[in-house]
């Protein structure tokens, strides 16, 4: 189902098989982002259990959002990325908001997410983190899960339900 369209791109529901390729699609082509076989194969399973949204130029799938709500009145962010070729094009951020929307149909007031955590240095994923506080993400708390050498930070959006997009 399409959610969203402009002149060039497509923002809508994809099957778990295709969010599942998509997922694949992109980890290897964002090797600095995901450098780690065991967890890709993680997210790419994962993805198949959650809502599943991906941007499309013309017949090419280039970008995805995977997100879940694992709590009553909370959405949360599993797994976002675009193509490399694609970025600092409006992608994710449509994706995100498109979750928003999501969310905010769902009855949810925040939604939240995951990342490395800013103080570790690691410039892409501070792009990562610059990117969700630029979408209204504010951090909540640091936590080093088990298994980690690196600490993340888990974040969180307050949704602005007075005015949804779909709501007319």
């Amino acid at each position: 189902m399409v959610i969203f369209m402009t002149d060039e791109i497509t923002i809508e529901n994809i099957t778990p098989a295709i969010a599942e390729e998509l997922c694949r699609k992109i980890t290897a082509d964002l090797p600095e982002y995901f450098g780690f076989p065991e967890v890709n194969e993680h997210y790419a399973i994962g993805v198949r259990s959650r809502i599943n949204v991906a941007a499309k130029i013309k017949a090419n799938y280039v970008g995805l959002i995977s997100f879940e709500y694992q709590y009553p009145g909370n959405a949360n962010i599993y797994w976002m990325a675009v193509l490399r070729s694609f970025q600092q094009k409006s992608i994710g951020k449509m994706l995100a908001e498109a979750a928003f929307e999501h969310a905010k149909l769902k009855g949810a007031n925040t939604i939240t997410v995951e990342t490395l955590a800013p103080f570790e240095s690691d410039e892409n994923y501070l792009k990562t983190y610059k990117f969700y506080e630029y979408m209204g993400f504010a951090p909540l708390f640091n936590l080093k899960p088990d298994g980690y050498e690196w600490n993340m930070v888990y974040m969180s959006k307050v949704l602005d339900t007075s005015r949804s997009k779909t709501a007319n």
